[in-house]
């Protein structure tokens, strides 16, 4: 990875330990535990087939039926708006459309994938709201590349940052030194490679790997911190970028004082996105709107807090 390594002694592992365990190894033991339900996996492989029938696709969610009762409330929500109410899988995919149903599917099952997940690092609730405000971020940038742009960031950036559940999770004492890092003023990502010569985009990419999710999603993933060097996706890429500073900054409640148009994003970063930012004010404006309806869709638990 390019990013300089963090230079701090006191945050590094033991020599010996360094380059002993992979992101790979990483998720290997603990793919068990943060599964996506086998109906959903099934729905990715047959989505990246172009050959896919609609009745294939209402079969694999049918035989299913905690994931058809999830898909059935999401496509009713106030989010879609529909003039009339949805009772059957086959109409919700006619209503949709294979890509929307298939990101809610995707974004619902990987709510239910770490519902059960807590400790005293991570507090769930703020992180599900801090994806979702990135997820919608990405799509509102995303909007003029079209709706299968919208819908591929919108999911990239929603789980741009599973990796960091699973080394809060796997890896709790590395993590707790990340933040004592961060806390620093040092860059994450370079603390997360200087202690395991990975980080927590690396992790989350392969565990979204392992859930057999397409390269459009999964290389946006792992390469939000370096944008410019994906292969194949690097515009997806910097709009995950983008929406991960957006969230941040609408996490910190920055956004209710100082102006958007201050955040320090480098030009280069809105060139590969293919943005102006002067959309930022609108952007934002827009998650504001929307995020309450969509944590609600995704990470019900979540809705507790507020």
């Amino acid at each position: 990875m390019p990013t300089t390594p963090v230079n701090n002694t006191n945050t590094q592992l033991p020599p010996a330990s360094i380059g002993t365990i992979s992101a790979e190894s990483v998720i290997a033991e603990v793919e068990n535990l943060f599964a996506l339900p086998d109906a959903a996996m099934q729905l990715s492989v047959l989505l990246s087939d172009p050959d896919t029938t609609s009745a294939q696709i209402v079969d694999i969610i049918s035989i299913d039926p905690a994931l058809c009762a999830r898909v059935l409330r999401l496509v009713n929500s106030a989010y879609f708006g529909l003039n009339e109410a949805v009772g059957t899988i086959s109409r919700a995919v006619a209503v949709l459309g294979t890509g929307p149903l298939h990101s809610l599917v995707l974004a619902s099952s990987a709510g239910q994938a770490f519902g059960n997940l807590s400790g005293d690092l991570i507090d769930m609730e703020k992180f599900w709201k801090r994806s979702v405000y990135a997820a919608l971020a990405a799509g509102s940038l995303a909007s003029r590349g079209g709706p299968r742009l919208r819908e591929r960031v919108f999911l990239a950036a929603l789980l741009h940052r599973v990796g960091q559940l699973v080394m809060y999770y796997q890896l709790p004492e590395i993590a707790k030194q990340v933040i004592a890092a961060v806390a620093r003023g040092e860059n994450c990502a370079s603390s997360e490679y200087a202690l395991l010569g990975f980080t927590q985009a690396d992790l989350g990419a392969t565990l979204l790997e392992h859930w057999k999710l397409p390269v459009a999603l999964t290389e946006p993933v792992r390469y939000q911190d370096r944008c410019s060097e994906a292969p194949n996706h690097a515009r997806e890429a910097a709009l995950v970028h983008l929406a991960g500073i957006i969230a941040l900054h609408m996490e910190s409640n920055v956004a209710s004082g100082e102006s958007a148009v201050t955040l320090d994003i480098d030009p280069a970063i809105w060139l590969l996105a293919n943005c102006q930012p002067e959309i930022l004010e609108s952007v934002i404006h827009e998650v504001d709107i929307n995020w309450f309806q969509v944590i609600s869709l995704i990470a019900p638990n979540a809705m507790l807090i507020y």
